[in-house]
């Protein structure tokens, strides 16, 4: 956006008030951003890449809630959630972990043996899941609610003391134990829930509608638990639908029925 082009906009109708002038503006710069993600070489990327971050952003201002409503400056979450009931939610909240992901395979498996090989894909959207996931949480370092520090960011520079007071460490020492204190964002349970349910609504769309609600589910269940902050939630989820977007363009899916050689023979 060149300089010249946020001055048009600026003075355009100039009797309008100031906050329309200023909404001019805004849309100005967005326009060609906007453009840029939603170009069909990298929207299956770019476009949950940028929401997410706008997502991630707003919600920011809402994390010292997660100190004072949901952890309320103990070791654990405060909210009233005992015996069976806390137990139900902490099994539900594992949608699209491990076990739970190989439960599910197994059922497409047996369910839904032509398109067994798709499977793959969702193989390769759970590994980038987890490359991008684990990246980013070594590489941005944010100490978990229970810690009390929302606007802390360590970087790849910055240390923290671990728990019981023992010595200080960075994010990225993933060897050191207890360095999963730093790693609150993004929230690799929502990454893997969203990976999990954008895969199965994009085969199976009568699922939808549950699998938007389990994913949500999942991210409100760590913020309950005290895990994650509520922006943790939202970029976990925009790694999840990238993650997803990348298996879908480069995977199985992206092939036609016959592979390589049917799109070079063309139709018969």
């Amino acid at each position: 956006m060149s300089p010249n082009a946020l001055r048009i906009s600026w003075e355009h109708n100039r009797t309008l008030p100031v906050p329309i002038r200023g909404g001019h503006v805004l849309w100005a710069i967005w326009s060609p951003v906007h453009r840029w993600a939603a170009d069909s070489r990298r929207r299956f990327w770019a476009l949950p890449g940028l929401y997410g971050l706008i997502a991630t952003l707003l919600l920011w201002p809402l994390d010292p809630w997660t100190l004072t409503v949901v952890t309320a400056g103990g070791t654990r979450s405060s909210l009233p959630l005992g015996g069976d009931i806390r137990r139900e939610l902490e099994m539900l909240q594992q949608f699209g972990q491990g076990g739970m992901t190989i439960v599910l395979v197994l059922a497409v498996w047996m369910l839904d043996p032509p398109h067994r090989r798709r499977l793959l894909d969702w193989l390769a959207a759970f590994l980038a899941a987890a490359v991008l996931a684990f990246g980013l949480k070594m590489l941005v370092g944010r100490p978990r609610p229970l810690l009390g520090e929302p606007d802390l960011l360590l970087g790849p520079f910055g240390m923290y003391p671990l728990a019981g007071g023992g010595p200080v460490a960075h994010a990225w020492e993933f060897w050191r134990h207890g360095v999963g204190q730093l790693w609150s964002m993004p929230s690799s349970h929502t990454v893997y829930a969203v990976v999990a349910a954008a895969t199965l609504a994009g085969w199976y769309p009568r699922l939808r509608g549950l699998m938007f609600a389990m994913a949500c589910f999942v991210g409100l269940a760590r913020v309950a638990f005290g895990a994650h902050y509520p922006s943790d939630v939202a970029a976990g989820a925009a790694i999840g639908l990238i993650a997803v977007g990348l298996a879908r363009h480069w995977g199985w899916s992206a092939r036609p029925p016959g592979g390589v050689d049917a799109m070079e023979r063309g139709p018969a």
